[in-house]
């Protein structure tokens, strides 16, 4: 019994510690940009899911679907939009916590578990509701697992190998490029051992690729219109990539620092199998990229599980005392210099996501809203459409009534995709109208002028003609701009726009 408890512990603390670290700042910041369309997306019905998934985002559909069966039973607030992920990546603290027990040692299990804390991209993708800590969890745990089998090569260790390799895919395609690594470190078992049970990894293998083709042939259709944003990599990617997956550049190098030093800490084996944990998959993606490129780096956070095993190997291991001080010194400094060079992007990543403050916004709007007063959303603002709405209709609206989106015509959920279709009559919709609401994006985001009124297309034509401004609120990168109706009437003009729907942030996908 005791054993059993000693061992959980490493599990236990790295759950635990990840839990409290993220969870005090789970709704710090209001949703961002990328968690409009998650709620847009998960809080309509299945149907209406599936229309989504043929036109966008089928790759990221079954986390969708995830979250919609469970906002249906505790309610779409933002605590609820966001404790799956943070549960998950918990999950993966611990799973990578019990990796470093098992390649490693207990003390290093329990390290690893504390430098996962410390991450701040960790952190970040625990307070985001977004799929990248499913595919944590899952690429993490497939690759314990992998480790497992192939030392001890039974059909219940395969079975669950499976699964979990699946749903890596499922929850991420660019994550099942973790299976290229473990594709050598089977080579590497067969090569040492010929234990023909070896062969049933390929039985694996076959259930999780039956399971993610689908998706990945809908996600080829989708491929440019989700990515057609990211560059091709150069060798600039390759320096920066240690920090732009951690996201802080000094706990990134010092991350890989140790994992080289881990060298001298492990077995050659042991030592060869999680540097290809790290190596392979990147060599991979980046490949890949070159032709067609894929590389996002908040795609390959599931490297950090690895690395943080090889940091805590170093620091932990017995094979170094000779030349460092005793190993919980080492663990004890270490971890904390991880946490002192995290600190700055940890306090701006649990402050700010660089996406438009609705939660104030609307706060703001409720302020100062009058009878009569309408809404009307600009180009680039498809999602800050949902989040609005969302905290809109969280607010008590007693002195006057919510502000109408005037110009909606068709919800994204009725369209199958994630923007609304616009009434084009917007002298008629707005014929009644005396204040408006203009709500988009800040001066200087997405090419957002600093006069909202001198923005291109036919709506900001007609609304500059008749309205002008009275205040302007700026929350983040979003702006709501109060306008009122000018004394004067304007000449009469045809204002029959085509369709109003808007051109896409470049920070939503995937």
């Amino acid at each position: 019994m005791r054993y059993r408890l000693s061992a959980a512990a490493p599990f236990g603390i790295g759950f635990t510690v990840t839990l409290i670290a993220a969870g005090v700042s789970l709704t710090n910041v209001p949703l961002d940009w990328d968690e409009g369309a998650t709620l847009s997306a998960a809080t309509r019905s299945p149907g209406e899911l599936f229309d989504l998934a043929g036109y966008k985002d089928a790759v990221i559909a079954p986390y969708y679907l995830v979250l919609l069966v469970f906002l249906k039973v505790v309610g779409a607030s933002d605590a609820a939009l966001r404790l799956p992920s943070l549960v998950a990546m918990a999950l993966g603290a611990g799973v990578t916590a019990e990796l470093a027990r098992r390649m490693v040692s207990q003390a290093a299990g329990i390290v690893a578990g504390v430098i996962c804390a410390a991450l701040p991209s960790l952190m970040f993708f625990a307070n985001t509701a977004r799929p990248y800590a499913f595919a944590f969890l899952f690429a993490t745990l497939s690759s314990l697992l992998l480790l497992i089998a192939v030392r001890s090569p039974r059909w219940p260790y395969w079975a669950a190998y499976g699964l979990c390799l699946a749903l890596t895919g499922i929850f991420h395609l660019v994550a099942l490029s973790v299976l290229s690594a473990h594709v050598l470190i089977l080579a590497i078992a067969w090569w040492k051992e010929r234990d023909k049970r070896l062969w049933r990894a390929f039985a694996a293998f076959a259930v999780a690729l039956a399971a993610v083709v689908p998706l990945a042939l809908l996600g080829r259709q989708q491929r440019y219109s989700q990515l057609h944003w990211v560059k091709t990599p150069t060798w600039e990617t390759l320096v920066t990539l240690p920090g732009e997956i951690a996201y802080s550049p000094a706990v990134g190098y010092l991350l890989v620092g140790l994992a080289i030093a881990a060298y001298a800490a492990l077995p050659s084996r042991v030592y060869a199998e999680l540097v290809a944990l790290v190596a392979v998959p990147v060599a991979v993606v980046l490949g890949v990229s070159l032709i067609a490129p894929v590389w996002v780096p908040r795609y390959g956070i599931f490297l950090l599980a690895p690395l943080a095993v090889l940091a805590a190997a170093t620091v932990t291991s017995e094979h170094v005392r000779s030349v460092a001080a005793p190993r919980f010194a080492r663990a004890g400094a270490i971890a904390a210099v991880l946490v002192f060079l995290s600190l700055p992007a940890q306090i701006s990543l649990r402050s700010t996501h660089k996406a438009p403050d609705t939660r104030a916004m609307a706060a703001a709007i409720h302020t100062h809203a009058a009878k009569g007063d309408v809404i009307v959303y600009t180009d680039f603002a498809w999602t800050m459409r949902p989040t609005l709405t969302h905290y809109l209709s969280r607010l008590e609206w007693t002195q006057t009534a919510q502000p109408p989106d005037i110009l909606m015509k068709h919800s994204a959920a009725a369209n199958g995709t994630l923007e609304a279709t616009e009434f084009q009559d917007i002298q008629g919709r707005l014929a009644n109208a005396h204040r408006i609401w203009l709500v988009g994006p800040a001066a200087g985001v997405y090419g957002a002028p600093e006069d909202p009124l001198s923005a291109p297309g036919w709506k900001i034509k007609y609304i500059q003609q008749h309205y002008q401004l009275h205040e302007s609120y700026t929350f983040e990168a979003g702006r709501a701009v109060l306008l009122v109706a000018r004394t004067a009437p304007a000449p009469a003009a045809d204002y029959r726009g085509g369709h109003a729907g808007s051109l896409e942030p470049q920070a939503l996908s995937g």
